[in-house]
């Protein structure tokens, strides 16, 4: 099974598993309101807790080993479970460390291992959807980081992004699940419209 393959089938159930196969409403970024909030005060951030991948072994049907990469939704290998580095899926991983690669966050809906350039961001706010939208916005501070600059924990909890608010100045969650959700059933539509598929029942 090829890696990729094996990406595909690792995340089947959060690729397709709550999607809408049809044409769903346009929502537009037109007019949102915006406001800063800090990380640390969003989320609970625990430490990735391996140091040392040469520990692990190679499992196609294993968990996935998230690192120090901008690639592959940030799945470096598929590992066989180790029950004491085993993290909490439903979260956002930030990349910590790593050459080219500091600074990314990517959204894990899977359990799975992480290095100890991880940090994971659990919230009660944290979906599918919330968690790809804010990912995309916590990417626009990478080009702040280095090799020689790194994303320290203490850095990290001191991060402001910019989120959607509500009425009450908080952030609309609410809005970013309907925004991103409006592109995948977008996207699932015209894929399906090409391929002729015919929506399950």
């Amino acid at each position: 099974m090829t890696f990729e393959a094996n990406m595909i089938f690792h995340g089947r159930g959060y690729l397709f598993g709550e999607g809408s196969w049809g044409e769903s409403e346009r929502v537009s970024l037109e007019g949102v309101r915006w406001g800063e909030f800090v990380v640390g005060k969003l989320f609970e951030l625990v430490s990735g807790r391996c140091s040392n991948s040469g520990n692990l072994e190679h499992d196609n049907m294993g968990v996935s080993y998230v690192g120090a990469t901008n690639r592959n939704n940030g799945v470096l290998d598929f590992v066989r479970p180790v029950e004491q580095l085993m993290m909490r899926g439903n979260c956002i991983a930030f990349v910590k460390q790593g050459e080219g690669s500091v600074g990314y966050a990517v959204y894990k809906h899977e359990d799975f291992i992480a290095s100890t350039s991880i940090a994971a961001g659990y919230a009660p706010f944290i979906n599918k959807y919330t968690g790809i939208f804010i990912t995309t916005v916590a990417d626009k501070v990478r080009g702040k980081y280095s090799y020689n600059y790194p994303r320290s924990e203490a850095r990290l909890k001191k991060e402001v992004i910019q989120l959607p608010i509500d009425d009450s100045g908080q952030p609309d969650y609410a809005f970013m699940e309907r925004y991103i959700r409006s592109i995948e059933g977008r996207l699932i539509h015209e894929y399906t419209s090409a391929k002729q598929l015919t929506p399950p029942p």
